[in-house]
């Protein structure tokens, strides 16, 4: 009975401890579950900040390529255009005939003055929102590939349920909620209507 006694009593001093040292670790896991959730919000966010920086890497590079395609065009138009002057000039100076010298002008003018879209890029949301959902469109040169345009490509885009940014617009909005994931109000992933539902024109505005 003695030893019985002596065991019940080890087992209540153990408990007891078992007990004291909860009460003093509770605290500590506390800690350590603030910071593991303060370096999963911090995760997130440099996950939006090395998004932001690829989409504006890629939104830089179509915009360099824009550039040179834009000044290519040009340079194109103006020699076929002093060409099919020169060929009127010629024609009119053989034939001694004035309506050759005006319709070489006339295929000059038209030529010099064709114009095509260079430079605009969008950046398209989907349905699969943020960080995954990302498109970068290239909205002149799909313009110019298809003969159409600019508005009936970004309406055929929206038409799929694409959300369409400017650069602008879309660097705003990722740093609005990089801040929001940070704070704990927001997590990844980011779906495409709540996208819709956090950007607001005017917080552009606002900057």
């Amino acid at each position: 009975m003695e030893a019985m006694r002596h065991y019940h009593q080890l087992v209540k001093t153990l408990l007891q401890q078992v007990g004291e040292q909860r009460v003093v670790l509770k605290p500590l896991g506390d800690v350590f579950t603030q910071e593991a959730q303060r370096l999963f919000r911090y995760d997130q966010a440099i996950c939006l900040r090395r998004l932001k920086a690829r989409v504006l890497h890629e939104i830089g590079n179509i915009q360099s390529m824009e550039i040179v395609a834009s000044y290519g065009f040009t340079k194109a138009t103006i020699f076929t255009g002093v060409v099919k002057f020169v060929l009127g000039g010629l024609v009119a100076a053989v034939t001694h005939s004035r309506k050759a010298l005006s319709i070489g002008a006339y295929l000059a003018e038209s030529d010099i003055s064709r114009t095509q879209p260079f430079g605009k890029v969008l950046v398209a949301l989907g349905r699969g929102g943020l960080p995954n959902d990302v498109t970068v469109i290239p909205v002149s040169r799909l313009a110019r590939e298809l003969n159409s345009p600019q508005s009936n490509v970004e309406a055929a885009l929206e038409a799929h349920g694409y959300f369409l940014m400017t650069p602008d617009s879309f660097s705003l909005l990722v740093d609005k909620l990089k801040g929001r994931v940070l704070d704990g109000s927001l997590a990844l992933p980011i779906a495409g209507e709540q996208l819709r539902a956090e950007w607001h024109p005017a917080d552009a505005i606002s900057q």
